[in-house]
């Protein structure tokens, strides 16, 4: 007898028994799941989530300033504010406000803002010399609560077809010979009643500056850009040959007869002779900043030190505007070639609207050198 055996499984086999391959697809389709119910109900073995950068200190009522899609009334200066509080639970202290414009001067309450203290930034625009048009411009203010921070502010503004320019802005001009040196500007209007002009002066005794000769101080129609009229007075001057040695800052100023633009300024950069190697003076900080206010809290003086030759001696020193009081004491040794002397610098008096430039001069070597600072002025 021969036995046979059949390995083959049975038709109720295969139905009944599920195959290696079916159980693997089956235990993948089950993997989101068993991560899912793990995750569920075992919390305690994940890690807790943690906010690891520190929120800034100092928040502001709002980041934009904007006064408006109409053009805003031409006035000298235009104003915009930035309330803000601290809400940390550290002092935060602000240091400097960098501007994208030159023609803002941003102001604070105060630079140490306790927790939970309000302050607010005004950042006044002159807005002599700014095109018709729409503006924007930024701030961007540097701060320490914890750790160093910045913000970034933003004002905008459309400014009106009539308004005043000076043109140019500013004067950059070398004079290395003996020949004088012409230069001209223009102060135009282009209001509905536009200004007079009726004297101009500088405050450097090597350049002089008046209207236009032959015309007279009513201001002649000219055109700004095509199809504005406007009005304009022209300024001519020169700077003279042999000026003292180094870069001198001189302002060209213009008295007029409207009570919201009493003076226009025009900033001059003049640069002479270079000092030879190692004699050049410094003075430090290089630019001063008064306060123009008439509260009895303000301090309206600030100082500056002045290094130079051993050999100098200073005999006298002048400032504009006439507000301006320069005082100085006795030198003091510096090293052993030089020597130092401390000037003090006083606003008197508060100066006239619109002026927010000024001039200190020191007259060294009976008139043979001079040594300026630019002197600005903060209004609260």
């Amino acid at each position: 007898m021969t036995l046979s055996v059949n390995n083959k499984p049975s038709h109720s086999d295969q139905s009944d028994t599920p195959s290696w391959r079916t159980a693997a697809v089956i235990c993948v389709g089950l993997l989101p799941c068993l991560g899912a119910w793990l995750f569920v109900v075992s919390p305690s073995d994940q890690a807790p989530l943690t906010v690891t950068k520190s929120r800034p200190s100092l928040l502001f009522a709002t980041y934009m300033y904007h006064h408006g899609e109409e053009p805003v009334e031409l006035v000298a200066v235009l104003d915009s504010e930035f309330p803000f509080v601290n809400k940390g639970d550290v002092p935060v202290t602000i240091g400097d406000v960098t501007t994208s414009c030159g023609c803002m001067r941003p102001r604070l309450s105060q630079k140490q803002v306790a927790p939970g203290e309000m302050g607010w930034l005004t950042v006044p625009i002159q807005t002599v010399n700014q095109s018709p048009g729409a503006h924007e411009y930024t701030l961007t203010v540097n701060y320490t609560d914890t750790v160093p921070r910045q913000t970034t502010l933003t004002v905008k503004a459309v400014f009106p077809e009539k308004m005043i320019v000076v043109q140019p802005k500013a004067l950059y001009l070398s004079q290395r010979t003996a020949k004088p040196l012409p230069f001209t500007a223009a102060i135009s209007d282009f209001r509905e009643t536009p200004l007079k002009v009726t004297s101009v002066e500088s405050t450097a005794s090597f350049v002089s500056a008046q209207i236009l000769a032959g015309a007279s101080p009513e201001i002649v129609q000219t055109a700004y850009q095509e199809g504005a009229p406007g009005s304009k007075a022209e300024v001519r001057g020169e700077v003279a040959g042999d000026i003292p040695r180094g870069r001198h800052h001189v302002l060209v100023t213009a008295k007029t007869d409207d009570s919201e633009f009493p003076v226009v300024t025009i900033p001059m950069l003049v640069n002479g002779p270079a000092f030879p190697p190692g004699e050049a003076p410094l003075t430090s900080p290089s630019q001063l900043t008064l306060v123009a206010s008439d509260h009895p809290g303000t301090r309206r003086a600030a100082k500056f030190d002045l290094v130079m030759p051993s050999s100098w001696q200073i005999s006298h020193a002048s400032a504009w505007p006439s507000e301006l009081a320069v005082t100085y004491g006795d030198l003091s040794p510096f090293s052993e070639q030089e020597h130092a002397l401390e000037v003090v610098v006083k606003l008197s008096a508060l100066p006239a609207k619109g002026v927010n430039d000024g001039v200190v001069q020191l007259i060294a070597n009976d008139g043979q050198d001079l040594v300026t600072v630019k002197v600005t002025f903060v209004r609260p």
